[in-house]
């Protein structure tokens, strides 16, 4: 799924972590780097370093807790959402934002493409062990 994101922003290699937590982690996480001490759904910290072994975009925090209680209310199981949350971080770390109406528009546009291609079932194999 990440590659396939890569490759619809026409980047042919890249690198990124995906850390998956709790509500508490990435409320932590969020007070501290964006001074809001609260729990949301995804982070992500964009960093766009290029070393030997090539282009590091950054890093994506995910909420398990917040995929869980949210995926209803955007009509998806838990997977998709979980799908949907890391394509939206992936997005930011390429610079995307919606910050203004336009801005959310193009992002969500991008997101709505590509989870497109998302194959339910590939990004996770038992929804119990995550």
């Amino acid at each position: 799924m990440v590659r396939s994101v890569l490759r619809g922003e026409e980047i042919a290699e890249g690198g990124l972590t995906i850390v998956l937590t709790d509500d508490a982690g990435i409320r932590k996480l969020n007070a501290r780097f964006r001074n809001q001490d609260k729990h949301t759904d995804v982070l992500a910290f964009p960093l766009h370093d290029t070393d030997d072994i090539g282009l590091y975009l950054g890093d994506v925090v995910v909420s398990i807790e917040r995929a869980r209680e949210q995926a209803p209310r955007f009509n998806n199981d838990f997977e998709s959402e979980l799908a949907r949350l890391i394509v939206h971080g992936i997005l930011h770390l390429l610079g995307y934002d919606h910050h203004t109406s336009s801005d959310g528009k193009k992002m969500k546009a991008r997101e709505r493409l590509a989870l497109e291609r998302f194959t339910p079932g590939s990004l996770i194999q038992d929804e119990g062990s995550v």
